[in-house]
């Protein structure tokens, strides 16, 4: 069960200040002694796990237990939710990775609750995740009442599924999280949220065992391979396999080029874990990455062309676009054709290809690509292939490493490449290497899994295209691919025995944002506003006092950017004016509203400070309130008129709804961030 703030705050008394007595508890809350007795009944029950109970002796309450439960109940009491810490871009990739694995429809208030924001920010969100949607050829249905659901084919899904998550971190963080169980909070917040810890681990200790069978050559097709189970095995669980046509999936499971299914069935089942034969399908055509077109199987040759030639036909035209000749020889003409082949078999089953380094490969090659580009435009649409821009840029590096290795040069040292990005990449660093080093005389290569072994066999330098932080104790150079002015220094240094690090890491993301407008301005004041509230506990005894301390807490450094400290008279001046002019106090809440607005306030702001003991003060028709919480809500005149509806709605919920008092009188600043969020969402759907 979830605690209630009233709960929480006795809980947090007791933990903090207990033994404490039933009458001064309940005088605290302002509520019966007999409601404290059912309130510590129900927290009883909860901390039934925890060895804890609450016993009332003579009206004297006390939280009974070892201290090491007693230390794991604060540390949960005062634990802010991984949620909560995301960045904008991470909820709305967080958002679009529930929606796309969803059996259901799913409502907005869910994510607003999920990630404590208002809800309108998630209407926001949706509006990018919509568009990124439409370019994977999937639809967003937003229908009021009904809920949020991803429209399209599951194929389509699981494939912007994968790419969300190559987009998400860098691929290097990605298989940190992989191999070493990393902390990364994002991480974490991703993967539990859209599968859970149980089947994470589930799936990790699956991927030891699926290694043994020899079926990644390297790192990231091992990644992808952990990705594609994953979503297998969340589908299947929620009753949803993949759907695929009866006679595709006989062809794939009997063919002699996914044999290696049989194995990796036989793993699975000694999991517990049984697929439906179309997801078997599914599977067999991911992992099986490196599949080409072989003898009975639809490739090149049944389209009607000749893939050498064709290769010769681009690299001639990217020839003439460079003004630059380039020797089609046996090893570039030999590393197109295995890559293009089976590049083409993925294509035509509507695999995602993915190049984690396209960027990269885009600004260090920024004319060879164009030409590419082009080339691959005018040679494989006669044959109405398109060719995307992850495999341009392959084809890009084959070219490129040709254009380099051409040089030739003379080589006598020994270097390791650990290179998770597969044996294209790791070819155009060796080639840049052996140009640029001509010491360098053997040159192998190795994925992050097999570098252990490797380094025991001793290097003259260990290069890596991924940050190695605290996975060897070895001298490593972190190097791009292209081998840039920088990384030439560290290899440099490195041979020199200097140690000099330069991190690369690729960088993949949302669609680019549009340029802010005045309405997300808007959402994101607001939500800085809700994540600063304030909440202080003050020692005054008069409302003169209060007044005082307040405005010397809002002028103190901590809170600069609300107001200058030299301002501190004008501040206080104005909220003397503020109770002067009309009653301040909320009848039968002890709670007293202080709303100013004022250009000399630099920004929107809201606290909620706490007396120490009740301070009689004024309220309607000369009656007399016992206050003891006063709540602050100040903002410039020239505010948006956005966000002075917003503060108008916390104001009405002060005097309409009792339990936000009772969070801003005895709830954490989390209960009352959280109530805020509640209002304002709840009146939003009105």
């Amino acid at each position: 069960m979830e605690l209630t703030v009233r709960q929480k705050f006795i809980l947090h008394n007791l933990i903090e200040k207990g033994p404490l007595t039933l009458k001064g508890l309940s005088q605290q809350i302002d509520v019966s002694e007999r409601t404290i007795l059912r309130e510590t009944s129900a927290l009883n029950e909860w901390l039934k796990p925890y060895k804890l109970r609450i016993s009332d002796s003579a009206g004297l309450l006390r939280l009974n237990g070892q201290k090491k439960e007693l230390d794991a109940i604060r540390e949960r009491q005062q634990e802010i939710p991984l949620l909560w810490m995301l960045n904008q871009e991470q909820r709305q990739a967080l958002i679009t990775a529930q929606l796309l694995l969803a059996d259901e429809p799913i409502k907005s208030a869910y994510f607003s609750h999920q990630f404590n924001v208002v809800e309108a920010t998630i209407v926001f969100y949706l509006d990018k995740i919509e568009t990124w949607l439409k370019n994977k050829g999937l639809v967003l249905i937003r229908k009021r009442g009904y809920g949020l659901e991803v429209e399209g084919s599951d194929w389509h899904k699981r494939n912007a599924f994968v790419d969300l998550v190559y987009s998400y971190q860098p691929m290097s963080e990605l298989l940190s999280f992989l191999y070493e169980d990393v902390q990364d909070y994002p991480l974490l917040a991703f993967f539990k949220v859209t599968f859970g810890e149980d089947m994470l681990q589930a799936v990790k200790g699956l991927m030891e065992k699926l290694n043994r069978q020899g079926l990644f050559p390297n790192d990231i097709r091992f990644f992808g391979a952990f990705m594609h189970i994953l979503i297998s095995i969340k589908r299947t669980d929620s009753h949803a396999p993949i759907r695929l046509p009866e006679e595709a999936v006989r062809d794939i499971l009997t063919s002699a080029e996914f044999d290696f299914m049989t194995d990796i069935r036989a793993v699975l089942e000694e999991q517990g874990i049984k697929f439906p034969e179309s997801e078997l399908a599914y599977l067999a055509v991911h992992l099986k990455g490196d599949k080409t077109f072989s003898e009975g199987t639809p490739g090149t040759k049944e389209l009607g062309f000749d893939l050498e030639d064709l290769v010769r036909e681009a690299v001639y035209i990217v020839e003439k676009k460079l003004s630059l000749p380039i020797n089609v020889d046996q090893q570039l003409l030999t590393g197109l054709v295995q890559h293009i082949d089976p590049a083409l078999y993925r294509l035509s089953r509507g695999l995602e290809v993915r190049n984690p380094i396209i960027d990269d490969i885009k600004q260090y090659y920024p004319n060879l690509y164009q030409a590419v580009e082009q080339a691959c435009k005018l040679v494989f649409s006669k044959y109405n292939l398109v060719i995307p821009e992850s495999e341009v840029g392959y084809v890009t590096m084959h070219i490129g490493a040709a254009i380099e290795r051409q040089h030739g040069a003379e080589n006598k040292l020994s270097a390791l490449i650990i290179c998770p990005n597969g044996l294209s990449t790791a070819k155009m660093l060796s080639s840049k290497l052996t140009r640029n080093f001509p010491e360098i005389d053997r040159i192998e290569v190795c994925s992050l899994r097999e570098m252990n072994e490797k380094l025991k066999a001793g290097y003259d330098m260990v290069l890596s295209t991924v940050s190695l932080d605290k996975k060897t104790d070895e001298d490593v150079a972190v190097v791009s691919p292209f081998l840039s002015q920088d990384d030439l220094e560290a290899v440099n240094s490195l041979i020199r025995r200097r140690k000099k690090k330069n991190r690369w890491r690729e960088s993949l993301g949302l669609p680019a944002g549009e340029e802010r407008s005045e309405r997300e301005e808007d959402l994101n004041l607001t939500n800085e506003l809700l994540q600063n509230v304030q909440l202080k506990l003050l020692d005054a005894e008069s409302y003169p006092e209060v007044i005082d301390k307040i405005v010397r807490e809002i002028c103190r450094e901590d809170a600069a950017g609300i107001i200058e400290a030299s301002k501190e008279e004008v501040l206080k001046t104005l909220i003397s004016k503020r109770e002067e002019k009309g009653n301040v106090i909320i009848p039968g809440s002890h709670m007293a509203l202080l709303h100013v607005r004022s250009d000399e306030i630099k920004g929107p702001f809201i606290a909620a400070y706490r007396l120490k003991k009740f301070i009689e003060m004024k309220s309607l028709g000369f009656a007399l309130e016992k206050v003891d919480t006063f709540f602050i809500m100040l903002a410039r005149k020239s505010e948006s008129n956005y966000l002075l509806e917003q503060l108008g709605k916390i104001s009405v919920a002060l005097v309409e709804n009792r339990e936000f008092c009772e969070s801003l009188r005895i709830g954490d600043r989390q209960d009352i961030r959280k109530a805020l969020i509640e209002i304002l969402n709840r009146e939003a759907e009105q």
